[in-house]
């Protein structure tokens, strides 16, 4: 009896160990997926990233059934696409000349 549970405890270490080598694969699978599929510019990147964090998440929350999770991420990743475009395009607007102080002549 004693031998029998000792092969189930050694037999749980290593389906633990494996699952844990599956999620860290995963995770690097993702990431090389995501680095792929970026569209170039900083724009792109900007939409991508969050599009990514979107399906990424959005499946496990619906694998545990995580609705209201799913809601707020995917809110969640809409603002932070708009945040990223707005500095995106707040970097690239150029600054308006300053106006030359008054006796100077204007360059």
């Amino acid at each position: 009896m004693s031998k029998s549970l000792a092969q189930l405890e050694a037999r749980k270490q290593v389906l633990i160990v494996e699952l844990e080598l599956q999620r860290m694969q995963l995770s690097l699978h993702a990431a090389d997926a995501r680095n792929a599929l970026r569209p170039a510019g900083l724009l792109g990147g900007a939409i991508a990233r969050p599009a990514a964090l979107i399906a990424l998440v959005d499946g496990v929350s619906r694998l545990f059934g995580w609705r209201r999770a799913a809601r707020l991420v995917r809110l969640a990743a809409v603002v932070l696409a708009a945040v990223r475009i707005a500095r995106v395009w707040r970097s690239r607007v150029a600054p308006s000349p300053a106006p030359a102080p008054p006796g100077e002549p204007a360059e």
